[in-house]
């Protein structure tokens, strides 16, 4: 875990990231709702909506919209060659696979996986893709392994109070959630106590398995887990040295944030 992570300065900073968009909302035309057209057929179009309540500012291009294999369920990019997924939706993504995601000026990039592996006995899977992503697509950082049980343990009572962003499978929208604990290598999650963030949440349905949930920090996200079922599911920090093993070689690993200059806001 990383040096200087504390719920006494991790906390506020993550719920103001949240609460600071949300109160923008006020305006009715703002809406969890990501694109105003979207296209998988070919030839893939996509529009994203200028309303969508996480503003510009925060980059979700990380976020797969659609994958020759499994259709649309969650893919979320770790590195500029790395892909990961539920492995209960149909197993490993072959080789062969196209994956697509949408820059920011709504130009298509496609890639296609070269090699694929389960970690471990976990619902987690990695691909690698055949060439990296370019910049215009932002791969996400990870949470450090077993950050909240720090802070669980620091400051007892914060569990329900830490928002999350939440993209659901089709990424049609993009939803708040509160963290509810943790066990070994998964997290849970609920619906919001503070009634703002209420009316941004969604239950998440079949179909958005392996949809990635963030601790918004700041303007970035940062990816902690991946579902499993609509409460909760893998926290891709507690298999950090598993993912890096399986990109080995490919030039790139895991990439976990560093809070140790994180100060409340």
């Amino acid at each position: 875990m990383a040096a200087g992570i504390h719920a006494q300065n991790l906390t506020p900073w993550a719920v103001a990231s949240v609460q600071e968009r949300l109160l923008a909302a006020a305006d009715p035309a703002i809406a969890m709702t990501l694109w105003s057209t979207r296209r998988d057929s070919p030839p893939a179009g996509y529009v994203r909506n200028p309303r969508v309540w996480t503003g510009p500012s925060v980059d979700l291009t990380g976020k797969a919209v659609w994958n020759s294999w499994t259709g649309s369920y969650g893919t979320t990019a770790i590195s500029p060659r790395h892909v990961v997924y539920a492995e209960h939706v149909n197993g490993l993504y072959p080789a062969g696979t196209i994956v697509r995601f949408v820059a920011g000026d709504n130009s298509v990039v496609e890639r296609i996986v070269a090699a694929s592996v389960r970690i471990g006995a976990t619902d987690l899977d990695i691909s690698t893709l055949d060439d990296p992503l370019p910049g215009t697509i932002h791969w996400f950082r990870i949470m450090p392994r077993h950050w909240f049980l720090h802070c669980a343990r620091t400051v007892p009572g914060i569990e329900g109070a830490m928002p999350c962003l939440v993209m659901d499978g089709n990424t049609q929208s993009v939803s708040v959630k509160d963290l509810a604990g943790f066990s070994e290598g998964v997290f849970l999650t609920t619906a919001p106590v503070d009634a703002r963030r209420r009316q941004f949440t969604r239950n998440l349905r079949l179909g958005d398995s392996g949809s990635p949930m963030f601790i918004l920090l700041g303007g970035e996200a940062v990816l902690d887990g991946l579902y499993h079922t609509a409460q909760g599911g893998v926290e891709v920090g507690s298999y950090a040295r598993e993912l890096d093993a399986a990109m080995a070689g490919s030039g790139f690993q895991a990439t976990i944030a560093d809070f140790s200059g994180v100060t409340p806001p």
